[in-house]
């Protein structure tokens, strides 16, 4: 059986290798609870300096051209994305690689889960049209995509034993 698979934009230039790649390990970790893949923009990305810098020599995976083909593949090839554009601190911006590769999926027909915690995000009309569901937690992101792409037999399992009905006031769970 294919696994489902979800394509984890979030910002990498500029970023240290923890807040590049933790989050994304977190995430793909919470999924494969319910058989579904989560797939990182740096799976064979050299991670050069640290912070992430982009472009270096290697040009397999490192280049600007190698890195965009990469996350285009990766975003036409993946069921759903997630984007993750965190409130970026002072002396930094949003990530203008993750909003690329939201409107990608948006062209594509491949829904997308948009996280943030700032409101200026979660609020801004075009990024809203390009997200069938905007939260402000990774953990409300990761509940969305298990309902949607989790293992189907595993939500038929769960519908069919915790179905509730309430009864006199009270809840009960029925066969």
């Amino acid at each position: 059986m294919k696994h489902a698979t979800v394509y984890l934009a979030g910002p990498i230039l500029d970023m240290r290798k923890g807040e590049a790649n933790d989050w994304r390990e977190e995430v793909t970790k919470a999924l494969a609870w319910h058989n579904v893949v989560g797939i990182s923009p740096l799976r064979c990305e050299p991670l050069v300096g640290d912070p992430y810098t982009a472009g270096t020599a290697c040009p397999k995976f490192g280049t600007a051209k190698a890195i965009g083909s990469k996350n285009v593949f990766d975003v036409r090839k993946c069921d759903m994305i997630l984007a993750y554009i965190p409130n970026p601190g002072e002396g930094r911006h949003h990530s203008w690689g993750t909003i690329c590769e939201m409107s990608w999926a948006f062209a594509l027909g491949k829904p997308a889960v948009l996280v943030s915690e700032d409101p200026d995000v979660r609020n801004h009309p075009v990024l809203n049209a390009t997200a069938g569901w905007v939260v402000e937690s990774l953990d409300d992101g990761v509940e969305i995509i298990a309902g949607i792409l989790g293992d189907y037999s595993e939500h038929s399992l769960k519908a069919k034993t915790l179905k509730a009905e309430s009864v006199a006031g009270r809840t009960e769970l029925l066969p």
